[in-house]
């Protein structure tokens, strides 16, 4: 179209080409001219000029566009009328193409018929010629039985009779025919076995390379590998016996290097006689395993042994090196490696899948031996518990990374349980403990004085409760070290478990690996929370039961009932101020736990997992440390002073105002102690400095009314 070509147009100095662009812009274009052209007349006339020319163009091309129509109608029409000529022409040549193949289809068919005749008569003639052929063998092959010189020719003579053979499967004595071709083979091969286990005996390697091509003639390779297999596991097993004399840790790794030792001359050896010698070599490796008595030595060995569980272990470390050794021999792309890679493993796979079971049973005699040091409720036991507890996790740190490396993970929900059997009868027994010193140490009784071995007593027990702060840090060492062991673990051919056994842990290791699951000993923490409270209990228990001991009969004391009295506020009493100088004793007893930062740390933990909610007076939001601890105790000890001075039935003048200074003196004790006073505390000091008829006035609104009427109703009665 004119309208598409691109013009160019310059009058003078000026540009018109923009007018042809797709995105012209007519305001920019007159403003951009405007700016280079000052004369606006000029401007307009070179624009008229322009569409002059524009025009001019557009007339010439519409006046040979007209004049070339009837040129391109014409040559339009001569095309149809070509097109016309053609497709009649096209319907003359495909009728005459039916007419020949209709002519002609007779004949072919013809020919096809007499080529099918000559296909079966070249057949038969080949049948025939190969009866011929049998009878003529069959004929010759006796007379070379007669001699037994040339097993060569013998050889080829049958495999010229296999050949003959399956080409007559139709007629019908092939059945005859066939059980004289085997008769003659087994013949054969009974005349040359004495001579070929001779040979293999004495590792003539042209008379085996002979021999093995007679039978490949004869189509019975694997008959001869079986006599090859049979001949060499014989000489195997007469060298295995020589060693097998000790017990088995001994003589194993002996077995193990003698048979290496044999595949590696009968891979060299085989080199030039088999064209496949080392799948042949494999599997030959792979029979002197199956074949001996190692199994049975293996059951007998961990049966024998006093911790089954060691031997199984000690067995592994053997196997492995053996296994390690195959991997560097044989490439485990190699046909028949899975076969022999199973029959290393077949004499432990069933010991090593009841791995959980052999270590529970190991772990249980330990637990047992621990049982009975623990017996006894003394200082010595709590430090023998102490010992004991970092030994516990020593004693399975490797649970999981050789459950995995033994059994490719196939019991590590089984190792994952006795683990969890296994912490939790020791937190059974420690509970036991927990349960026998609460019964010694927190004994009440009218003697206020102190046993002389009550500070012995407490260390012990807080000794207790910080080896249990560290027993749960050391689990959860040990779960974070399982969890890394696993989330590195990568499945292997040279395990413990055959490639046919489908693992039913492998999900829990694949949940691991991918961040589903980051934790594996949940229930063994739960299970830690109770010897952890308990203790934390006994602590507690054991500075009340002094306490109470303090305050036991000072609600029956005289000097609540007293006329007469100090003018001045009165001293605190005696049982007052023995309590607040043994409560001042207690941050000096626990400095020795928070001195050292790493016995710091466990007592931290075991504070932080106790649950102090379930004393009075604590809040919900406290930290456990072991200033919750000692806030703990002086909160108990209030609570305790708030029941003894309920229990008070008279209360006079002086007796309140000393009740007061005793209250008060307690008070001090706590400030410096940094530990806040209990709300019934307060309430019981101000109700006791107030005179007795504003008791009940405003400014005691706040106070429970249950405690303002008791402690009215003593200092009433006491009037």
């Amino acid at each position: 179209q004119w309208y598409q070509r691109r013009v160019v147009i310059t009058a003078g100095r000026m540009d018109f080409s923009k007018f042809s662009a797709p995105d012209f812009d007519i305001k920019d274009w007159v403003n951009t001219s405007l700016e280079t052209e000052q004369n606006t007349n000029a401007l307009i006339m070179k624009l008229q000029l322009i569409m002059q020319e524009v025009n001019a163009s557009l007339e010439t091309t519409t006046t040979s566009l007209i004049n070339d129509i009837p040129r391109v109608v014409s040559e339009v029409n001569a095309l149809y009328n070509e097109s016309q000529l053609l497709k009649n022409q096209m319907s003359i040549i495909k009728s005459d193409i039916n007419k020949v193949v209709k002519d002609t289809s007779d004949s072919m068919s013809t020919v096809v018929k007499l080529d099918k005749v000559k296909d079966k008569m070249h057949c038969t003639i080949q049948k025939l010629k190969q009866a011929d052929n049998w009878s003529l063998l069959n004929d010759e092959i006796d007379e070379l039985f007669e001699d037994q010189e040339d097993l060569v020719a013998l050889s080829e003579k049958l495999a010229v009779m296999r050949n003959s053979l399956a080409a007559l499967t139709n007629l019908p004595d092939y059945e005859e025919r066939s059980d004289r071709f085997n008769n003659l083979s087994n013949k054969l091969e009974a005349i040359i076995s004495p001579k070929l286990i001779a040979a293999l005996n004495s590792h003539d390697k042209a008379a085996v390379k002979t021999y093995y091509d007679i039978f490949k003639d004869m189509n019975r390779e694997d008959e001869f590998f079986n006599y090859y297999y049979r001949t060499h596991r014989t000489n195997v097993n007469r060298i295995l016996a020589a060693v097998q004399q000790d017990d088995v840790e001994t003589w194993l790794p002996q077995v193990y290097e003698k048979i290496l030792d044999v595949y590696t001359t009968e891979r060299q050896w085989c080199r030039d006689i088999f064209p496949n010698y080392e799948v042949v070599t494999v599997t030959l490796l792979t029979h002197s395993l199956i074949n001996t008595d190692i199994s049975h030595d293996v059951n007998n060995f961990i049966a024998d042994s006093d911790v089954p569980f060691d031997a199984i272990v000690a067995l592994a470390a053997i196997v492995n090196r053996f296994l390690h050794r195959i991997d560097k021999e044989i490439s485990s792309d190699l046909e028949g490696y899975d076969p022999l890679i199973s029959a290393v493993v077949a004499p432990y796979t069933k010991h090593f899948l009841t791995y959980g079971d052999k270590l529970k049973t190991s772990l249980l005699r330990y637990i047992n031996t621990l049982s009975t040091r623990m017996k006894r409720t003394s200082v010595d036991t709590v430090r023998e518990v102490e010992s004991s507890c970092k030994k516990l996790t020593n004693r399975v740190y490797d649970a999981v990374v050789t459950c995995l490396k033994l059994t490719n993970g196939n019991v590590l929900s089984d190792v994952i349980a006795v683990l969890e059997f296994y912490f939790g009868l020791f937190t059974e027994k420690l509970s036991s403990l927990i349960k026998d010193m609460r019964s010694t140490y927190c004994t009440s009784g009218k003697d206020d004085a102190m046993p002389e071995d009550h500070w012995i007593r407490f260390q012990s027990c807080f000794k207790l409760l910080q080896t249990l702060g560290s027993l749960y840090n050391e689990i959860k060492s040990l779960e974070e070290q399982s969890l890394a062991d696993i989330q590195s673990f990568t499945l292997t051919p040279t395990t413990f478990i055959t490639h046919t056994w489908r693992s039913r842990d492998h999900g829990l290791v694949e949940e691991i690996q991918t961040g589903e699951k980051t934790n594996l000993f949940d229930k063994i923490f739960k299970e830690m929370l109770t010897p952890l409270n308990e203790c934390n209990k006994l602590c507690v228990e054991i500075v009340l039961c002094n306490v109470k001991k303090y305050l036991h009969g000072v609600h029956l004391s005289e000097e609540w009932t007293k006329r007469e009295g100090p003018v001045f506020t009165p001293s605190p009493l005696t049982y007052i101020t023995t309590l607040g100088d043994y409560l001042l004793l207690l941050p000096q007893q626990l400095e020795p736990f928070v001195a050292e930062q790493h016995q710091s740390h466990d007592l931290d933990t075991a504070l932080s997992l106790v649950d102090f909610n379930e004393f009075a007076g604590m809040n919900e939001d406290m930290e456990g440390d072991a200033f919750a601890w000692l806030t703990c105790v002086c909160q108990s000890t209030l609570f305790t002073l708030v029941e003894t001075i309920l229990r008070i039935p008279r209360l006079s003048e002086v007796g309140c105002r000393q009740l007061s200074a005793d209250v008060s003196y307690l008070s001090n004790v706590m400030a410096a102690l940094e530990v806040p006073l209990s709300r019934d505390v307060i309430d019981i000091g101000l109700l006791l400095s107030l005179p007795l008829d504003r008791c009940n006035s405003d400014e005691t609104k706040h106070i429970p009314k249950y405690l303002c009427n008791k402690i009215v109703a003593m200092r009433n009665a006491g009037l």
